[in-house]
């Protein structure tokens, strides 16, 4: 039985699995669950991902959800290529990079989002936009002394790289931008758009 993805194109969480799944050469069958029309909310998708959000991953009879948690079980079951390190120092920071990609880069992002595609036209919140740039900006000076000399967070391509990148495709719409003082994080990002796995999945 084919793994089968619950997606919603234009979404960042979604487009990380996505990406996952390029990296590893996996098939899947994809549903789409349009959020803008409320879908995630109907009761046939949320006996799979009670929270009623996407994405959601059904293989071999297991229900998974939370984008970072699907990934880590494609990981897992699929090892290669690997997408953590093999030195458990190394992945842990991959991991702790993962969790800061989930949680204020995310967060920041999506209020964002909230804002200019949620609200009705001329009616977003300028001061919450604001905030959110601000923490980006602090988000992007980390990432550019965590990437140091190196073309990737965890030294080689890894699930924190994913973390971020789900959200690049949007930077355009979301008019966010990467600071003149964080050339690392710019390359880094360039380098990222040009994985086959991005363009696959963007």
């Amino acid at each position: 039985m084919m793994m089968k993805l619950y997606d919603f194109p234009m979404s960042p969480r979604a487009r990380k699995v996505r990406i996952a799944l390029a990296e590893k050469g996996l098939q899947c069958e994809k549903v789409t669950i349009d959020i803008t029309k409320g879908e995630q909310k109907k009761p046939e998708f949320l006996a799979v991902n009670p929270n009623g959000k996407v994405p959601a991953l059904q293989d071999d009879g297991t229900n998974l959800y939370e984008s970072s948690i699907i990934m880590e079980y494609l990981n897992d079951k699929y090892p290669n290529p690997p997408l953590l390190p093999a030195d458990p120092g190394q992945r842990a920071r991959a991991r702790v990079l993962l969790h800061y990609g989930d949680n204020p880069f995310d967060s920041a992002c999506a209020s964002i989002v909230g804002e200019v595609f949620f609200k009705p036209k001329g009616q977003a919140d300028q001061n919450a936009i604001t905030k959110a740039k601000q923490d980006l900006t602090v988000c992007f000076e980390r990432l550019e002394k965590e990437l140091g000399n190196n073309d990737y967070l965890a030294g080689t391509f890894s699930l924190a790289d994913i973390s971020f990148a789900g959200w690049v495709p949007l930077f355009g719409p979301l008019q966010i931008e990467v600071p003149a003082n964080c050339s690392k994080v710019k390359a880094w990002l360039a380098r990222l758009a040009e994985r086959p796995s991005m363009k696959a999945a963007s």
